[in-house]
């Protein structure tokens, strides 16, 4: 034991000389007191959550409004209506994806269906018979024209491109992570 040990626990253990000094040895600091948060650090880390939701509340808007006006765009009860929905499909598509600008027919519809998980694909044999004025889609299709439509707009135009792109990726993903499993059982 170091000398300056044995020093203080004789001291300690040594009756007080005094009534003070009996009072002094009582006095302990107690448990370690915890260091409370800088309240700056509080408000810089409540700005920054703050910042996000706003952020975030922000997109939702712009997504909301977005869709909005892509549910405005089309006149339902028009009898050009296919050619309008070609036209906004087609201007919607462009912008995004270039590589669309020669695909037709049932490609077309192929695509659209793989891009926002519509169903036009099956409107296949009379679309061209549509587009082109030789008929005009009865109600029941033109509910479910204005359901694919609306779908697809909701998955492909109402998100920011970022967003789209990592959907894209995402699903790309999966499909060779399925298609690799099913390689690996198979061999």
């Amino acid at each position: 034991m170091s000398p300056v040990l044995s020093l203080l626990a004789a001291i300690s253990s040594a009756p007080p000389v005094s009534a003070l000094a009996a009072q002094l040895r009582d006095i302990h600091p107690g448990p370690m007191l915890v260091q409370a948060p800088d309240p700056r650090l509080q408000g810089w880390w409540a700005l920054l959550i703050i910042l996000l939701m706003g952020a975030l509340i922000g997109a939702a808007l712009l997504s909301l409004l977005r869709y909005r006006r892509w549910q405005r765009q089309i006149d339902w009860q028009a009898p050009e209506l296919v050619p309008r929905l070609q036209a906004a499909l087609r201007e919607a598509t462009l912008g995004r994806w270039p590589e669309v600008r020669t695909l037709q027919g049932e490609a077309w519809l192929a695509f659209l269906d793989r891009q926002g998980g519509s169903q036009f694909r099956e409107f296949a044999p009379l679309w061209p018979h549509w587009l082109y004025g030789q008929g005009i889609p009865d109600p029941r299709q033109r509910e479910a024209l204005r359901r694919a439509y609306l779908r697809w707009g909701r998955a492909c135009c109402c998100l920011p491109q970022r967003v789209i792109t990592l959907r894209i990726r995402w699903q790309q993903g999966l499909a060779r992570l399925r298609t690799s499993t099913r390689t690996g059982r198979s061999s």
